[in-house]
């Protein structure tokens, strides 16, 4: 019976090649777009699920409590990780690290030196860090060698970089041309999705080796480089150990301790919240399955609206087969088999286009975790079966019915109505809901893509395009040395100015605390942003001054730059006002004078309110060059700067990034998502128009002769397609009525997410409906048309 079954599903759906292809090609785009989505999101969600002990361990993040609300971050402090460890019992493990950007890491093989710039992957570790986490080790487990200073732990692709092998352990590394470092161990590369992957781990007493004069006793050094993690107890509350940390916050942060609060982030919400650096957020991730499901619903629908228009076609068929003895339960699974046929066929099409697509995916999401081998992970094939059996009980069990019910003697007269075949209603109403989704994803499409161009195109305050940045030595350059690069620099006619600096004015930079104006005792009640840069600073980045003049070259002399913010804060509303009063920062407890006032420029992404700021001299801390270029030649500029380096600083590694490449990576993951959105927006589109194609081919056939004797009678072929197209358009109007609202909500929650955005106006919601309206004329158009140029003669003669 159920080779039967195959076999006239078979013969059928060859008879019907049209529908069968539109049906494959619609069902196996919903496939495909479903599994990427779940490939997506599997990653995302699995996330250092791996790590042992996964649900007690923690991350600890800090909110600032500010009279002007809560500030969130991940700071921490090499005396504070210790205290964990020693001052609760609950606490099995504190794990500690301090990332260490812009590493210069060198070898000496055979007196050939290798320099080697690291931009993100070198860390300060604790022995703790080490054994709290799941590395795989290559020989023994050498974790107690971050007790040690000089050691390190590279993973298996570093040592394979520096020296052509993984037969490294007790080779040394120099960090910084400065500290010499035994390689103690060595780690697998770890394939898993984790936010837990460095290459470089550098035993945590080295760090005073590196910066002799950084505090590791002074709980104050707070900064968003250090990261300490916890694995608490079995059965421990981790809101108990919260409270037992603010209640020894004295001990810590003495009288401002009440401005401290530190939090226990489960480490399986690093990933998601956004406050605290997170990579994703969690809406975007029910977005995503959202719309991976819809586009799987809408390829379900155009299938069962072919399938009951064709019911029509096959009545007599099946009214055949019921005389003949045929139950209304064997015709149902023989339905239910052609659809599994039809499925199967769209499943190796999803399989197919997933494969060709994985790379595109890579591209988007900014990684190489998908990969072909994923399409071996046994939860991979339970959702593919599961998507397969699923897609064949949603499109195929309505149809199924409908067409096994027919009545055989209206079937043998071929007297069906259209009610009895699935009902007009009922396929109008699954088509409103296509193209309600379509234009849904449209319109989104449509705000994601104005707001990440408001995004990209802002007025920032301050000049960024043709400006790059320079990483310097670890050990900060002489005075001397710093002269000598910038009037090098200078000579060249295509470098119009340089700046020594911490960072641009747009960046993660966290520095900033509490500000003193004008010789007052206390202290105001808002904090502020620091951003350090010499004479240079203000010319590079183009900043216009409101009132007074730029800072001196003198870095023995304090001046300040505040911004406008900083300035509406105090209430003062003439910048001339602020000239000459003087101001103490907080952070670097520095004290001078301002000489100067800026327009406000954004300090980072537009995701965030502007905020006070001063910009002052701090050469102990500059670690980058910016330097202004002529557009021209770029390449040919940046030989140049190389060169100028190389003699000024042979022994380290010429690293460069471009500012404005800088302030893109703040929008990464909007525009990773308008990337997404935009892709299946397109999808969705086209399986709709599969489906309208389809149901107008069964109309123009079921009306060919009409169409015959309208030509005959005078009609011409605009008048045949308005016929047709009127409907359809009737469709998409009513859709847009329900599309709108849907679209306008969902999204302006979204830009809600901003401090600064776009106005969500009709003519955004409109382009959507009008850009739907004109595909599905289109596609409507082209089939009518065809039919309408028939020869009548033909049309009239057709059974």
């Amino acid at each position: 019976m159920f080779k039967n079954y195959i076999k006239i599903a078979l013969r059928n759906l060859r008879l019907n090649r049209t529908y069968t292809i539109l049906n494959i090609l619609g069902l196996g785009m919903g496939m495909a777009c479903a599994t990427l989505i779940f490939v997506f999101l599997q990653h995302h969600l699995s996330t250092d699920r791996h790590q042992p002990d996964f649900d007690r361990t923690y991350r600890v993040v800090l909110n600032l409590l500010l009279d002007e609300g809560i500030e969130n971050g991940i700071d921490s402090s090499v005396p504070f990780a210790a205290s964990l460890a020693q001052d609760y019992a609950q606490i099995e493990r504190v794990g500690f690290i301090r990332k260490n950007p812009n590493s210069t890491v060198s070898t000496n093989e055979g007196n050939v030196v290798k320099r080697f710039i690291e931009k993100d992957n070198v860390v300060f570790a604790n022995q703790d860090f080490m054994e709290m986490f799941r590395f795989g080790w290559l020989g023994k487990n050498a974790a107690v060698s971050m007790n040690e200073p000089g050691t390190a732990v590279i993973s298996e692709s570093i040592a394979v970089k520096y020296f052509g092998t993984k037969d490294v352990i007790g080779k040394t590394l120099k960090l910084g041309n400065a500290v010499n470092l035994r390689i103690s161990g060595i780690v697998k590369e770890q394939h898993l999705p984790t936010d837990i992957n460095y290459s470089i781990y550098i035993s945590l007493p080295t760090l005073k080796l590196l910066e002799p004069d950084y505090e590791m006793d002074n709980f104050g050094w707070l900064s968003a480089r250090n990261l300490s993690y916890v694995r608490l107890a079995r059965d421990t509350d981790a809101g108990v150990v919260e409270n037992e940390i603010k209640k020894n916050g004295g001990k810590y942060y003495g009288e401002t301790a009440k401005y401290y609060d530190h939090r226990l982030q489960p480490l399986a919400a690093i990933h998601f919240d956004e406050r605290y650096d997170g990579k994703i957020r969690m809406s975007v991730i029910w977005i995503l399955g959202g719309v991976g499901v819809f586009l799987l619903v809408i390829a379900c629908i155009n299938f069962i609206n072919m399938a009951t228009a064709q019911a029509l076609k096959r009545a007599k068929e099946i009214g055949v087969r019921k005389v003949l003895g045929s139950t209304q339960r064997q015709l149902f699974f023989q339905f239910m088999s052609e659809t599994a046929a039809v499925t199967l066929g769209a499943a190796v099409l999803a399989l197919l286009l997933v494969a060709m697509l994985l790379p595109v995916l890579n591209n988007w999401a900014h990684t190489e975790a998908f990969h072909l081998t994923i399409l071996f992970d046994i939860q991979f094939l339970l959702f593919v079966i599961f998507a397969i059996l699923l897609v064949i009980l949603l499109a195929g069990f309505y149809p199924s019915v409908i067409i096994s019910g027919f009545n055989p003697v209206a079937a043998m007269k071929n007297k069906m109505s259209a009610r009895q075949s699935g009902g007009i209603g009922l396929r109008k109403s699954l088509v409103v809901f296509q193209l309600v989704i379509a234009q849904v994803l449209v319109i989104g499409t449509v705000v994601l893509v104005l707001q990440l161009d408001y995004f990209q195109n802002a007025d920032l305050g301050f000049d960024k395009n043709a400006v790059i940045t320079i990483s310097l030595p670890k050990m900060n350059p002489e005075q001397s040395a710093r002269h000598s690069l910038k009037n090098d620099l200078l000579q060249y006619p295509a470098v119009s100015s340089v700046a020594w600096q911490y960072e641009a004015p747009s960046s993660q930079m966290g520095y900033g605390g509490s500000v003193r104006f004008d010789n007052k005792v206390e202290w105001e009640k808002f904090v502020i942003r620091d951003r350090f840069g010499d004479s240079g600073y203000i010319p590079t980045y183009k900043m216009k001054l409101l009132a007074g003049r730029n800072i001196t070259g003198r870095d023995s002399v304090t001046e300040f730059i505040v911004n406008e913010e900083l300035m509406l804060k105090l209430g003062i509303s003439d910048p001339e006002q602020m000239l000459g009063r003087s101001l103490e920062d907080g952070n670097s407890g520095l004290k001078g004078e301002i000489v100067g006032v800026v327009k406000s420029f954004h300090l980072k992404s537009l995701q965030v309110a502007k905020e006070p700021c001063v910009i002052f001299a701090h050469p102990k801390l500059y670690k980058q060059v910016a330097v202004r270029l002529d557009s021209k030649n770029l390449a040919e500029t940046i030989a140049t700067l190389s060169a100028v380096w190389r003699k000024n600083f042979p022994d380290e590694v010429f690293s460069y990034e471009f500012v404005d490449e800088q302030v893109a990576k703040f929008y990464e993951k909007e525009q990773q998502l308008t990337s997404l959105i935009r892709a299946f927006a397109v999808v969705a589109i086209v399986i709709c128009c599969l489906g309208l194609y389809g149901m107008v081919n069964f109309m123009v056939e079921q009306r060919i002769k009409e169409i015959g004797v309208r030509k005959v009678l005078g009609a011409g072929i605009d008048s045949i397609t308005l016929l047709f197209g009127k409907e359809f358009m009737a469709l998409v109007v009513f859709a847009f009525v329900v599309a709108a609202p849907v679209a306008w909500y969902l999204m302006a929650r979204w830009l809600n997410s901003f401090a600064y955005r776009i106005t969500f106006e009709w003519w955004i919601a409109a382009s959507g409906g009008i850009l739907i309206l004109l595909i599905t004329l289109a596609t409507v158009g082209y089939r009518v048309v065809k039919a309408a140029m028939m020869d009548p003669v033909k049309s009239l003669r057709v059974e």
